[in-house]
This record gives C-alpha cells, structure tokens and sequence, in this order.
C-alpha cells in the first residue's frame, strides 16, 4: 500500500514537472544569446563602432534576431536632434520597405482580391508605359520581381516627392508614359523604385484605401510592428528626427523630408523593435508571435525565389521584394536587402539556415559614398554567418573627386568672374587678335562645363532630387554654372569692346596724315 502510494506521488510529481516544461513561458532575449555565440556578437558590436568611425556615422542601432525576437541589440550616437540613440530611436528603412510591401500585396493575392498575373491597366486605366501595347502586358508579377521594362532612372520620374501637396501614387502614373522600356514585360531585370510606386497605386486601387491604411492592417500590425512609419502623419507623431547627409565630407542633420505616398518604395520607418519583429516574422515563415498565418508557404517561397527572365530562365537574384543570394560566402544564401532614403540607411539580412537575423538601422546617407556607409552591415552580417568582415575601407574616391573637383571649379569660376569684371571697367588694353580669340574660347569652354553638367543632371534627376540626394554637390554645381554663366557674358564683352576700339583706330577719319614736303628750289 506504501508502495503504490509512493508510485502515485512519484507519477502525479513527473506530470507537475511535465506541465510545468510545456507551459512555460519563452525565453528571454538574454537567455537565448546562446544561439549566436557570445564572442562573435563581441566581434559584430566591435566591428560596428569601428565603422561609425570611420564614416562618421552619429547614429545607429542593430540587432540580432531569432523567431521569437531580438537575441542580442545594442545602439550608439545621437540622433538628428541630439538626443541619443536607443531601440526606441526612429529610422526611416529606405528600400527595405519594399520587402514589406510585398507581403502586404501577397495579402491581398491570398484573399483572391488580387492577381499576380493581373494587368497593371486593368487597375490603372491611365498606365501607358511604353505605349499602349506594351503596357498591356505589364502585369502585378513583373512589377513585384522588376522585370516590367521601366530603366533604372524612372525612379527619378515618380519618386522622393517630398512636398506637402505630392499627388498620389495613381496620379504619379502619367510621369512614365514617355519612359522608353528596356524591352517586353519579363524580358529584362532592372531594379527601380518606380515598380513599387506602382504597386501601391495597384493596391489602392483594390483597396479603395490608401496604401499607408492597408498596409497598416494587412502587415504592421500583425507582424507587431506597432510604431512603424508608414505615412507624414505617423512620422511626426514618432517624432523623426532629420536624417544626416554629408556637406563637404562632414555629417549634417539636414535631410528632414518625407514622401506622404512613399511607404511602398522606401518611406517605411520605424524603430529597432519594429524592423526586429518584421525578422522574426520572416524567421517563423509568415507566422505572427501568437501563430497566425499572415504569409502562407506558398506565398514565402514566391517571394523568396529568384525570377527567371525569358527567354532562356537567366536568374535574376531578385524575388518578391527580396535579393536572393548574389552574395560571396558565408552570404550566399542569405535573403537580404538593403535600402535608403536621403538621410536614412537601413539594412535587412536573413540567414535561414541559421535561424537567424541581423536588422541594422543608421541615420547617416550619402549617394557619393553609398558603399562605404552601407559596408557596415554587410560585414556585420558575415560576422554573424561566420566569415569575417571585409578588411579595407570602401574608396571614397568618387565623392572626393565629384565633390571637390565641382566646389574647386566654382572657386576658380568665381574668381574669374570677379577679375573679368574688373578688366571691363578699365581701358581697353591692346591684345593680339589670335590672344584675345583663343582666351575668349577658353573661358567661354570652362564657364560652359558646369552649365552643361548641371542641365544634363536636371534632365535625369531634377533639381529637387539633386538637392535631396547629393546637397553639397549640386550646390557647387549650381555656385559653378552660375559663376560660369558670368565669365562667359563678361568675356563676350571684353572681346566685343576690344574689337570695337581696332575697329575705330582702323577708320579712315582716325588715321594720321602724313606732312606735305615743302617744294625746293623756291625763289627768294
């Protein structure tokens, strides 16, 4: 009886401690650092103020995330209005929205509302890119995988409208009726923000919404992204600071700028925690914390896989709004992207072979020194795979060469400017003809460079963008094309004075008379 008793005491003890294990409660972020080991975040915290450094980066913060969130997350440096950077710090993500997006059109594909191999025009009656023909082939799928056609400069046409009265993506549609198409829908892979715009104009036109509400509903929410920006009106109420942008090669917390319809291409935001819980939810497959379905198998694995052009199956390395691979190893076959906006940097890695994630966020841009700023989350991520981080520093080469070069030709231009003012309020002074003609076409040749270059950036890009994304650059530029415009007028006027005074000393009232010879032999 003592025995049976003691059997039933131990076994109702192994069913107590058998609950106990089941029902208890996930592990903390602190508990599970065991995942990624100890010394290797060590080495990612390191290498990462080492590239703050030597970028001159004021602000970011990373994480490492597994399924049920972040393992291990630190932030450094002050934001733009110098208040310091904490995992409660917003960002801007630039073109790691893009991914999002995706999966908020993936919603609206899994409830049947919408089709992957639906016709742009069937939505958007006014799209006409490439005419009608060829925007008639143009479908939801080519848009997600950026094989529609559209150059990689369309993205100028349609995005980064930061004005308070920017139209609306379906009324952006129009800018990209006369883009020649890189060929036939499917045929070509070029990557562009346009494609995106598109995307949300399509999805409002489903919806009846704004993109910024159904992605809301369809994905921030669910995934727990509950701060997350997606529109002006949430960005001022999390209170974004101005990004950082280089001015002659030193961070400036000037880029404050929002694109109100841009959530799609690259105005997503957010904090660590929100671009964390966007990991986490690609880690789980699609699965929301509490076991939802949000993104089916199906629709993970599409837009996981590399679109094949035809004819011929060519891998792109771009899926639905994911790159897949096309990284050296330990990278090659992590699904990653990367993204900014003018002031912004984020930078999106999953390595699912490792159940894990790296997310990194930084509040520093330059277009002229893309490479160097974004290197630090490349190499974090090998860190965290294993390998090793690159060893030298991105050329800033580029920057140096564009920056400078322009601001030393504005000087030089002011300069002359300055001096050729000068000579035309003093007496003309006399010049060889051959001189003056080959002076005149010099400085007409070097006040010219800068006008041109500024037209041709104006055509591609746009004053607005140009001042966006390269601030420092397109002000010489501008300082440079004005002082040119100058030299060229004031040395068209020293030519035209001196000819004017050959000309008078050659007329036949000016020139001198030679003495009449008395005659010889007179009488006395």
């Amino acid at each position: 009886m003592q025995i049976q008793r003691l059997r039933h005491a131990a076994t109702a003890t192994l069913m107590l401690l058998l609950t106990l294990l089941l029902c208890a409660p996930p592990t903390s972020a602190a508990d599970r650092s065991d995942e990624a080991p100890p010394d290797r975040l060590a080495k990612i915290d390191s290498y990462i103020r080492d590239r703050m450094e030597a970028t001159g980066t004021p602000g970011l913060a990373y994480a490492v995330v597994d399924a049920n969130g972040p393992v291990h997350q630190r932030a450094w440096g002050k934001d733009g209005r110098g208040a310091p950077v904490t995992a409660d710090t917003p960002f801007l993500w630039g073109s790691v929205a893009k991914p999002i997006t995706a999966s908020a059109v993936m919603t609206l594909v899994q409830d049947g509302r919408l089709g992957l191999d639906d016709r742009v025009v069937d939505h958007l009656p006014t799209f006409r890119f490439g005419g009608r023909e060829h925007a008639s082939q143009v479908t939801v799928r080519h848009l997600l995988n950026q094989t529609a056609g559209l150059p990689e400069s369309a993205t100028f046409k349609v995005a980064d409208c930061l004005d308070p009265d920017c139209p609306r993506p379906g009324e952006r549609v129009d800018a990209l009726a006369d883009v020649r198409p890189l060929g036939p829908p499917g045929v070509k892979y070029a990557y562009t923000s346009a494609n995106y715009l598109l995307l949300a104009a399509v999805v409002e036109s489903v919806t009846g919404r704004p993109y910024a509400e159904h992605l809301r509903e369809s994905v921030l929410e669910p995934a727990g992204m509950k701060g997350a920006i997606a529109d002006r009106a949430t960005a001022l109420d999390r209170q974004l600071a101005p990004g950082h942008q280089y001015l002659w090669s030193r961070p400036a917390a000037i880029a404050d700028g929002m694109d109100d319809s841009g959530a799609a291409y690259g105005y997503t935001g957010g904090d660590l925690n929100d671009l964390a819980a966007f990991a986490a939810l690609q880690l789980r497959s699609g699965k929301t914390a509490d076991g939802r379905t949000l993104l089916t198998p199906e629709s993970v694995r599409l837009m996981r896989e590399s679109a094949s052009l035809q004819p011929g199956g060519e891998e792109t390395g771009y899926g639905f709004g994911w790159r897949v691979g096309g990284l050296k190893a330990p990278l090659d076959k992590a699904i990653w992207h990367t993204g900014a906006t003018p002031g912004y940097a984020g930078m999106l890695f999953l390595l699912p072979g490792q159940g894990l994630a790296l997310v990194l966020e930084q509040n520093l841009h330059g277009l002229l020194q893309d490479e160097a700023v974004m290197q630090v989350g490349f190499g974090a991520a090998r860190i965290l795979a294993g390998g090793e981080a690159p060893g030298d520093d991105p050329s800033t080469l580029l920057y140096d060469v564009t920056v400078w070069g322009v601001t030393a030709l504005a000087l030089l231009l002011l300069a002359a400017a300055v001096r050729s003012a000068l000579l035309v309020r003093r007496p003309a002074a006399p010049v060889s003809l051959p001189r003056l003609i080959a002076g005149t076409s010099a400085w007409v040749l070097v006040g010219a460079l800068p006008v041109t270059l500024l037209a041709m950036i104006m055509k591609f890009m746009g004053a607005s963008q140009a001042l966006a994304w390269v601030p420092d650059a397109f002000t010489a530029l501008c300082v440079a094309s004005g002082a040119g415009v100058l030299v060229i007028a004031l040395r068209i006027a020293l030519a035209v004075r001196h000819f004017r005074s050959v000309r008078e000393q050659r007329a036949p009232g000016d020139r001198p008379t030679s003495p009449v010879p008395e005659p010889s032999g007179a009488p006395a």
